[in-house]
């Protein structure tokens, strides 16, 4: 990597947690807030109000819900990795001029005549032609973990609805 980039990618990441930092310092300060509402109200004798985040009752759509989001993004990862992988092939192929000049400077490095410089650059050229510039396609395959996340959530929301899981049994 360029050192351009690392100091991107260094910056994404500080601001990444900075925000995150933020975010849940703010939550601490909120949630601290609502416990002395709360102890000021019991030293009155005042009647606690309830919260307004009371969890919400459990529904077996929850995995539905859940398998959908994860199946979709593993989907969506798998072709956008091959994407790019396909985009990023290039056939490597030099021009005639510099594998000339390529030849020469090989031959006159080497000591070595013209004709084998030649076949030297030529098999040089071929091993190289081909060449991925970025990922390959096997990183697709990363892929396919938040697809079996969502296969599963998907499975057991299934095997729920068909009751050969007892209620409770899930997360």
């Amino acid at each position: 990597m360029h050192t351009s980039e690392v100091v991107l990618w260094s910056c994404f990441l500080f601001s990444l947690l900075v925000v995150m930092l933020t975010s849940l310092w703010l939550r601490h300060r909120n949630q601290e807030m609502l416990h002395r509402e709360r102890l000021a109200a019991l030293e009155k004798g005042a009647e606690i109000r309830p919260t307004t985040r009371e969890p919400l009752p459990w529904s077996p759509r929850i995995y539905l819900l859940r398998g959908l989001i994860w199946s979709f993004t593993g989907g969506a990862l798998v072709i956008g990795l091959l994407g790019l992988s396909w985009a990023s092939y290039r056939p490597h192929q030099e021009s005639a001029q510099s594998l000339a000049f390529e030849a020469r400077s090989v031959s006159q490095s080497l000591g070595i005549p013209m004709e084998q410089a030649r076949e030297i650059v030529a098999k040089d050229e071929a091993a190289r032609a081909g060449q991925y510039d970025g990922p390959g396609p096997a990183v697709a395959l990363l892929g396919l973990i938040p697809l079996a996340v969502g296969l599963a959530y998907l499975i057991f929301y299934r095997s729920y609805q068909e009751g050969t899981v007892a209620p409770g049994a899930g997360a």
